[in-house]
């Protein structure tokens, strides 16, 4: 797939509301815009928490990536860090031992020193993976058809907003902000980008921030997944954390679709996929969103 996933889900929301027979190119769209399609067709997307580790799949690695796209994951949250000489890497941890071969601070070190070390999966073992660039993962999403949400550990809002656009790539991001302060900084560079914001709409607003753009987080409790109807009414979208619940029953998934979540962050991916129907059936609610554009 080589067009955003941003943008050929709107388009496939707005081609089922026009004649079909001239496709025109659209602007770049926000996963909450493109996530009404969704709404309409009564199914929620999956956020694969830190890519997705599994057996024989580290955090943040490429390959785990990949294995998202396959199984119909949608969304991927990857955790960004820069190296001591400016290039920005994937890895959760402030510390290399947990998920890498090395050891110690990963940020004090260059990159020629990080690129070398391998990742570990969830059980320490040492898999053929490397620590991999933001650029690497930029173009994984666009090879594969992947929203790369973005957990920025340690990274400046210019940081984050400079590298998204000098790799043209604002059609396959969404960018983690914890609070309204860090969403008005990112918006205030690129009122374009697309946010996962905090769930206060007025302060956003108040604060600058383009909600046309914004999904709101409704944190890590599954009940919390009733309030979508309330936000719904003023058009906004909604995700929610429920990797803190895993493993559990494919009623904490399909509860929170039904409740009418667009974006469901989990760690137990296998488990949710299971309980949405399975692979091919998320491929093919994203194909009912997806047309393909006009080339420019």
């Amino acid at each position: 797939m080589k067009h955003s996933p941003a943008l050929l889900l709107l388009t496939g929301f707005l081609a089922n509301c026009a004649p079909q027979s001239v496709q025109t190119p659209m602007d770049p769209a926000a996963p909450a815009l493109a996530l009404d399609c969704f709404r309409e067709h009564g199914s929620a997307m999956l956020a694969a928490h830190r890519a997705g580790p599994a057996p024989g799949y580290a955090e943040n690695a490429l390959s785990s990536l990949e294995r998202l796209a396959e199984l119909g994951v949608l969304y991927a949250e990857i955790d960004v860090r820069r190296s001591a000489d400016g290039t920005l890497f994937l890895l959760h941890d402030e510390t290399l031992d947990r998920t890498t071969t090395g050891r110690g601070p990963a940020e004090t070190l260059d990159w020629a020193e990080l690129s070398v070390l391998n990742l570990r999966d969830p059980d320490g073992v040492i898999l053929e993976d490397r620590i991999p660039t933001l650029s690497d993962a930029f173009a994984i999403a666009r090879e594969s058809g992947l929203v790369l949400n973005l957990d920025l550990k340690s990274i400046t809002a210019d940081t984050i907003v400079d590298a998204i656009q000098s790799a043209d790539a604002r059609d396959w991001v969404a960018i983690i902000a914890y609070s309204v302060e860090d969403a008005a900084a990112i918006h205030a560079l690129d009122p374009g980008l697309d946010l996962s914001a905090p769930d206060d709409p007025d302060a956003l607003a108040a604060a600058g921030i383009n909600l046309d753009t914004t999904y709101l987080w409704l944190g890590t409790d599954p009940s919390e997944a009733v309030r979508d109807q309330d936000f719904a009414s003023e058009s906004l979208e909604t995700s929610i954390g429920l990797f803190r619940h895993e493993p559990g029953p494919a009623s904490l998934y399909t509860g929170a679709r039904d409740a009418g979540v667009e974006l469901l962050s989990i760690d137990h991916v296998e488990d949710a996929v299971a309980a949405l129907g399975g692979s091919a059936v998320l491929h093919a609610q994203i194909d009912a969103c997806t047309v393909t554009p006009v080339e420019n």
